[in-house]
């Protein structure tokens, strides 16, 4: 799961992704960090079905309006990016209750660092299954629907839509 959100970040907002407890002071800004908030509760009986865990996400820079374009950047894709969502379901693992983004200020190299973080749950479905990084695709595809026709074979009535007739 975490590889899979260092490829969305190294893709979307082209910055390093550190675990929170290892960020220390950094002299390369800005950059991604993560730490658990909940390692992981089964939501299942069984030990092969499927667990919820829980990530906070901040983006740390020096310019504070960068950070919060990188936040916002990262927390629209997570929520609602279907190309960027694929790469996680393509595991088993669904981003899912994105909370709002917040702001901490923190202070490095005696500048203000401009940290906002949002947290982030994931569902893990088929556990104990082993993806390597060449069985995944992360090529960003986010296609765009221009019609759709729908057809009631009982009837013979049809119903078509297109993105123009908005």
């Amino acid at each position: 799961m975490i590889y899979i959100l260092i490829q969305v970040v190294n893709q979307l907002l082209h910055c390093n992704v550190y675990p929170q407890f290892n960020a220390g002071l950094r002299d390369k800004y800005p950059f991604v960090t993560y730490s658990w908030i909940d390692a992981g509760s089964n939501t299942t009986m069984d030990d092969m079905g499927e667990m919820e865990v829980t990530l906070q996400i901040d983006v740390q820079a020096t310019d504070q309006y960068q950070a919060l374009e990188m936040i916002t950047s990262l927390h629209k894709a997570l929520k609602w990016s279907y190309g960027y969502r694929r790469y996680f379901k393509q595991a088993h693992i669904i981003p899912h209750s994105v909370s709002g983004t917040n702001a901490k200020p923190s202070y490095g190299y005696g500048d203000v660092i401009s940290d906002y973080w949002f947290e982030c749950s994931f569902s893990l479905y088929d556990l104990g299954t082993i993806y390597k990084p060449e069985d995944l695709n992360f090529v960003f595809n986010e296609s765009i629907i221009e019609s759709i026709k729908a057809m009631n074979t009982m009837n013979g009535t049809s119903i078509k839509t297109s993105k123009e007739d908005k």
